[in-house]
């Protein structure tokens, strides 16, 4: 199944898209923060990942680069 990994530290926005997905036939992976994010992309095998800019502990541009570093994974970038 196609796993995608939501980076989103707002609680609704968060389960809104993890809802949307999940109807679609996806499989979401949530993480709240860029942190739990990172700790995530270590453990699992993830094919696309939907990335909130504005968050707290690492922002999105930072976990962008970290990825990387890492991984040619897609990105879809969030912003207000």
């Amino acid at each position: 199944m196609f796993q995608i990994l939501i980076v989103e530290d707002d609680k609704n926005a968060r389960r809104l898209m993890e809802a949307i997905l999940t109807r679609y036939g996806y499989e979401p992976i949530t993480a709240c923060d860029g942190v739990e994010a990172l700790e995530i992309m270590d453990r699992k095998h993830v094919d696309l990942i939907i990335l909130d800019v504005m968050m707290p502990r690492l922002d999105g541009w930072q976990v962008c680069r970290e990825i990387r570093k890492k991984s040619q994974c897609p990105i879809i970038m969030l912003t207000a």
